[in-house]
């Protein structure tokens, strides 16, 4: 497998703030440890959509001394995406973030999107319908329909339909498609701008996220694959990868664990959880995936996340 290229999620290092002294500090320390890159937090570390020209400037000039770029922006809002109260804000908080990461050459920018609903099924009664089966054939040499039907079981049977399909049309969960309708803004805003939004594993299956991404072949829309959120919440990461492919742009090296006695699942260090890395790495060279590796979770004690994401790292680099 090619080198895996680490990057270091600076909001869970603690104590940053948007001083160029402060950022100068602990992007040396980045660099220091061998990660090639970072992902900045869009809303805590700092207000991307409100850089101005000149904070841009310093930005990129500190990175080009530290030979570090940009790996994402994580943008995270109050809400989802399928939250209707005040959608309209949250979409273009979320444009006004990928405007900045194209200035600041940051080609994704990274959000939970809300929880995706079950899709709709796509199977289809064409097929029973068109096809000339052993019923329609009967009609056709002047059978008739077995005794005691109903209309309704009848007519079915003369069309070739299964007597229990149901000429009802289907209940699409509204959230569905309005999180397609956002999806698909963001996608085309994303082509007309030059940075993408990636939207991060965790609350759904894997497939149910891959088939709300495909609906639009128009729109491009990334995916953030984070095997410890996945894990929480009682889905595979495994059939993730494989429903997702070559969507994958970038990998949140975070792993989780079922805790049985509370009931719920926790988020813990690279290799102390129940991610197979070694596994994920080998599916993930069969796409192929060559994008980084972020190390770094939400929630780390700020006296220990350094120790942490060292020793994250150099897991990583020992696989």
């Amino acid at each position: 497998m090619a080198e895996i290229k680490i990057a270091v999620r600076l909001d869970s290092l603690g104590n940053v703030n948007p001083s160029a002294a402060s950022l100068r500090r602990v992007l040396s320390w980045v660099a220091a440890s061998g990660a090639t890159s970072v992902e900045l937090c869009g809303r805590r570390v700092l207000n991307v959509s409100e850089l101005s020209d000149t904070a841009v400037r310093t930005l990129r000039k500190i990175l080009d001394d530290l030979n570090l770029r940009i790996a994402s922006i994580r943008f995270p809002t109050r809400h989802g995406f399928d939250h209707l109260e005040n959608l309209d804000r949250r979409i273009e908080a979320t444009k006004a973030a990928m405007r900045a990461a194209y200035r600041l050459g940051a080609p994704l920018v990274v959000n939970q999107i809300g929880p995706v609903p079950r899709p709709p099924s796509s199977a289809s009664n064409d097929s029973s319908r068109s096809g000339s089966g052993s019923s329609a054939s009967g009609l056709a040499i002047g059978g008739l329909p077995p005794e005691g039907l109903s209309l309704s079981e009848a007519l079915a049977w003369a069309t070739g339909t299964p007597p229990d399909a149901s000429s009802e049309p289907e209940t699409v969960d509204p959230r569905w498609n309005t999180l397609r309708e956002v999806l698909d803004d963001l996608g085309r805003f994303g082509a007309r701008t030059g940075a993408f939004f990636a939207a991060e594993t965790g609350t759904e299956p894997g497939e149910h996220l891959a088939r709300l991404i495909d609906m639009s072949s128009e729109a491009y829309i990334a995916v953030a694959l984070n095997p410890g959120q996945l894990i929480i919440n009682r889905h595979s990461v495994p059939d993730a990868v494989a429903a997702l492919k070559d969507r994958i742009r970038i990998v949140n090296a975070v792993d989780g664990v079922l805790d049985l006695s509370a009931g719920r699942g926790i988020a813990v260090p690279v290799g102390q959880g129940t991610a197979d890395f070694p596994s994920l790495l080998g599916q993930l060279e069969d796409i192929p995936y060559r994008g980084p590796f972020v190390v770094g979770r939400s929630g780390m004690a700020p006296e220990t996340a350094p120790h942490e994401i060292m020793q994250s790292i150099e897991y990583l680099r020992n696989l």
